[in-house]
């Protein structure tokens, strides 16, 4: 919640330019990536409060930032009070309860994974939060289990657990496996096998 309130401050500055607001220097850093990468197909995983940070550059109206995939997980973007701050920043809420939309720089899919029990992603259901964009796309919510553990202490919010459950190797065997490159194919399949053999420990 500390990150939380210095990302959406108007008074919290970049230390290296003190006239520029932080969230304005690290949304530009992953706005420069995507932007470098433009001209390739991208499945962009972006993790707790990375996920309201991805959200935020991709509503950015640039032709040259686009994602095919987007993935979400253990994401707070359904939490009223981010919907809140992020609909004041837009000023896109009406009165009459007018839905954020699914950003028009995701071409394909807007994957959201919540485990039941990660209190960051406590209201999971974002396809409620979220209208459909100009494509039809809106968030497909599921339902994982973030099996991680370290020293014997469960952490259902960690990246780790949510990036080697069965839904993620699915989500990205499909992107890699959809009429791409034979190198891609290859990768898909061994991750689908990797997904299968830890799974089964």
């Amino acid at each position: 919640f500390k990150d939380l309130d210095a990302y959406f401050a108007s008074n919290y500055y970049d230390l290296r330019d003190r006239n520029r607001l932080a969230r304005d220097s690290i949304r530009e850093t992953l706005a420069r990536v995507l932007h470098k990468y433009r001209r390739k197909e991208i499945l962009l995983i972006a993790h707790s409060m990375g996920s309201i940070i991805a959200y935020d550059v991709l509503c950015q109206p640039n032709p040259d930032i686009h994602v095919n995939i987007l993935v979400t997980i253990g994401s707070p973007l359904g939490l009223p009070v981010i919907i809140s701050k992020i609909a004041t920043e837009q000023k896109t809420r009406s009165k009459n309860g007018k839905k954020l939309c699914t950003p028009e720089s995701v071409l394909e899919k807007w994957y959201n994974l919540s485990d039941l029990r990660d209190r960051v992603s406590l209201n999971y259901d974002l396809s409620d939060d979220y209208a459909k964009n100009s494509r039809r796309i809106n968030p497909i919510d599921k339902v994982v289990y973030n099996n991680y553990k370290y020293k014997g202490d469960k952490n259902p919010h960690k990246s780790y657990g949510y990036l080697r459950t069965p839904e993620m190797a699915e989500i990205i065997h499909q992107f890699l496996d959809q009429g791409r490159t034979t190198a891609g194919k290859w990768l898909s399949h061994l991750l689908g096998r990797l997904a299968q053999r830890f799974w089964q420990v």
